[in-house]
């Protein structure tokens, strides 16, 4: 008896074992090969390219602190939209795409002079100036010794609302914030561009990270105050504090900053398929079929389809079994 009891014992320890190398192993290289926002991006590329060719104009992004690639999931139609990078670091950072419109300036809520602090890690250079003292309790990887001021720069500013006055830029449709502490005024510079805009995804910070900045619950109220509506919020960053100099790796990390998926409450005929093509690139395929079902296009129905089928193959697909599996053992 005492031995069967051991085997079972042994059986459930290894059965055990064997799960959590399935799930930090196999899991998360299958999972995590893209990041949330392109989790959606293997089973889209078609069906976004087919809402975009039923559009009558081109869809224009905004992408506010351009540096690198085109961010996902806008990477798979890089080519088949228009993307005004806005970036004050020069081209040179930027993966141009051949339909991309470089804006050299920062975003702000007014044309102004400014100026950009150059930290030790350049990507995380700002221009709100970095918060010293609130800086120093974290962990040296995400506080001071990279986000301390090494230089500045004098740099133009410039606000949406301006570049669409002057003709230099279309009225966007979707506009995407990753500027590192400005992301509040560069929306107010932007209030008066919004007639076609149907979508916001903004990095924002939940603590001063940077002196003077906007804080998440501004950038959400905002939001709001503009027509729009939270579709989803997920963390950013999470930060160690120090005591006496060093971290613990066995508590939690304060929560720091976030980034939040706004998208427009109305519902226009004339913004339909812009609408369409982000609820499918952000992976809110309900979401599309009640849009498109309630359309008087005579291409809606067609379209439909290509949605639900969509839907279907993503519902059936392996890696969404593997997800399942994942949320039930672990979650």
């Amino acid at each position: 008896m005492w031995n069967e009891l051991v085997s079972i014992f042994l059986i459930i320890v290894a059965f055990l074992f064997l799960i959590i190398i399935f799930n930090f192993f196999i899991l998360k290289y299958l999972v995590k090969t893209r990041s949330y926002w392109g989790a959606y991006s293997k089973y889209n590329k078609s069906l976004a390219q087919a809402c975009l060719n039923l559009m009558n104009n081109r869809f224009i992004l905004v992408d506010g602190g351009a540096a690198g690639q085109i961010s996902e999931p806008f990477d798979i139609v890089k080519n088949l939209i228009t993307s005004i990078r806005i970036e004050p670091r020069g081209e040179e950072v930027i993966s141009m795409s051949n339909n991309d419109i470089h804006i050299n300036a920062g975003l702000w809520e007014k044309d102004t002079a400014g100026v950009l602090h150059i930290a030790k890690e350049p990507s995380r250079s700002s221009i709100y100036p970095p918060n010293i003292n609130f800086l120093e309790q974290f962990d040296d990887n995400y506080g001071v010794k990279f986000r301390k001021t090494e230089k500045k720069n004098n740099i133009s500013l410039r606000s949406i609302d301006s570049l669409v006055k002057n003709n230099e830029i279309p009225f966007p449709h979707f506009i995407k914030l990753d500027v590192h502490s400005s992301e509040l005024s560069a929306l107010k510079g932007a209030k008066n561009s919004l007639k076609n805009c149907i979508g916001l995804l903004v990095e924002t910070w939940n603590s001063e990270v940077h002196l003077g900045q906007g804080l998440h619950y501004e950038i959400e109220k905002f939001g709001i105050e503009n027509g729009f509506e939270v579709y989803d919020i997920i963390c950013a960053a999470r930060w160690k504090v120090k005591h006496n100099n060093k971290i613990s790796n066995y508590e939690r990390s304060r929560y720091i900053g976030s980034e939040i998926l706004l998208i427009k409450k109305v519902n226009s005929e004339a913004l339909l398929l812009h609408k369409t093509f982000l609820f499918c690139l952000f992976g809110f395929y309900s979401d599309a079929l009640n849009l498109v079902s309630k359309s008087s296009r005579k291409d809606a129905k067609n379209l439909y389809k290509k949605i639900l089928n969509t839907q279907l193959k993503i519902n059936m697909s392996l890696l969404n079994k593997l997800r399942k599996i994942k949320q039930y053992i672990f979650n």
